[in-house]
């Protein structure tokens, strides 16, 4: 599994700084009225008392303070508070709805970056990857789990490996927390909330047992205690958790699916050192049984062990 878009940060739509002025009225001549639309709301205080020194202008003033008086003080106040909900808001209106097709229904949803969203009548978010919509309908592969998303029964699996970072949230605290935290999912799981999992119980075992992680210093050999001889030392594990309505989730593809973090409320499988490698890597036990210790790097020296720590740090 792996585990880059963002919303667009709102415009701000600034209205006239205190020093801006209203028309400028030349004084040295009359200025006619013809052809303009000034009225009191477009016009400054600093602009009428210029017209009032023009008598070519005298009616427009007059004109002018009867709609100040007319109006009052409320439709000002109004005005001044759209501009600013305007500004908020960037001046855009609501996003528009597209129908997009899952399975057998039509489902009505907005854009976000580079996803397609809808919202649950149980409060969570469904995300879908543009990618897996192709003229508005969402491709074969994603959209039965999308559906059993919405019917409150989509089974997903992670695997996570002695060597991750969250092992110990994990496999102690009962927690599996995001790597980073940002609003919407990503494929780079140090920018987002979300956490990859996988429909496919498989992914996730394969995930459970690597002996690389993305980083250099994950390394399933460097860690405390790693020793091929202890059977009973956990080389990973699955986490299996029910997505439903109520939770906020990503759809990508037919392989990854992400959950909002940080997630509880899972069942975890572990992998041991005396764990069957076709059992930890289908749950199906082989025959004859081969303990998967007999596939893991050769256990690291004392030497090697401190040379790992000097350039990464404390073994995890």
């Amino acid at each position: 599994m792996r585990g880059h878009d963002r919303q667009s940060d709102l415009e701000l739509a600034g209205g006239r700084s205190a020093g801006d002025r209203g028309p400028v009225v030349r004084t040295d001549r009359s200025a006619s009225t013809a052809g303009q639309a000034w009225s009191a709301d477009n016009i400054s205080a600093g602009a009428m008392s210029e017209l009032q020194h023009s008598a070519g202008n005298k009616a427009a003033v007059a004109s002018m303070a009867g709609q100040r008086q007319q109006q009052g003080q409320q439709p000002t106040v109004q005005r001044m508070l759209k501009k600013m909900k305007d500004a908020v808001s960037g001046g855009r209106s609501a996003p528009q709805q597209e129908n997009v097709r899952v399975g057998d229904e039509t489902l009505p949803m907005t854009r976000q970056g580079a996803f397609y969203v809808f919202r649950t009548p149980q409060g969570g978010r469904a995300y879908i990857h543009d990618v897996a919509v192709v003229n508005g309908v969402v491709n074969d592969d994603l959209a039965p789990h999308v559906m059993k998303y919405r019917m409150g029964g989509l089974a997903l699996y992670r695997g996570i490996p002695r060597h991750h970072e969250t092992w110990h949230d994990v496999n102690g605290a009962g927690v599996i927390p995001p790597l980073g935290s940002g609003e919407l999912p990503d494929y780079l799981t140090n920018n987002t909330s979300f956490i990859p999992f996988s429909p496919s119980e498989g992914i996730a075992r394969a995930a459970a047992v690597a002996t690389r992680g993305m980083a250099e210093r994950n390394r399933a050999e460097y860690v405390r205690g790693y020793t091929r001889s202890n059977e009973n030392f956990f080389v990973g594990l699955v986490a299996t958790v029910v997505a439903g309505p109520n939770l906020d989730v990503g759809f990508f593809n037919g392989g990854e699916v992400q959950i909002r973090g940080p997630v509880r409320g899972f069942d975890s499988d572990h992998i041991r050192m005396s764990t069957d490698v076709q059992q930890a890597l289908t749950g199906t036990p082989g025959n004859p049984p081969e303990p998967i210790s007999e596939n893991r790097p050769a256990t690291p020296t004392d030497e090697q062990k401190k040379e790992f720590e000097q350039k990464h740090g404390q073994l995890p």
